[in-house]
């Protein structure tokens, strides 16, 4: 027999990661807008004028789109084990670009910016774990 005290950790998100989850999904749904049909808003002198432009930024606003669908189904179902999930492969996501654009010489405020939001993420993930 399982004791309830156990199986009940970790039952509610808590109320200030709710809020960043809900910031997260309303900055997510701009950016894919922004990565599908409007990069030049947040990479100045991006087009998408030809084929591997347009796959390149429509594929990165795919990959944002499930990720706002994923935020949106854990706080919605009020699940905090599957937006640990979501935040832990977020904030691989977020490492992974601040890598890449070091690598390709991307523009510092973007790293920058990336970097603040995987701490972020890294600060709702350990919320999450503490609750």
């Amino acid at each position: 027999m399982t004791n309830t005290n156990q199986t009940a950790t970790m039952q509610t998100i808590p109320f200030a990661v709710k809020i960043f989850t809900w910031v997260l999904i309303c900055a997510g749904l701009f950016f894919v807008y922004v990565f599908t049909f409007n990069p030049g808003l947040a990479f100045p002198g991006a087009s998408i004028t030809d084929y591997s432009s347009q796959l390149g930024f429509a594929s990165t606003g795919v990959r944002v789109l499930g990720s706002v669908v994923a935020l949106l189904i854990s706080v919605i179902y009020n699940k905090p084990q599957w937006l640990l999930i979501t935040l832990v492969s977020r904030l691989v996501i977020e490492v992974g670009d601040i890598v890449v654009g070091v690598a390709t010489g991307g523009t510092m405020a973007n790293n920058i910016m990336i970097g603040i939001l995987a701490l972020c993420e890294l600060w709702a993930i350990l919320k999450l774990i503490k609750a």
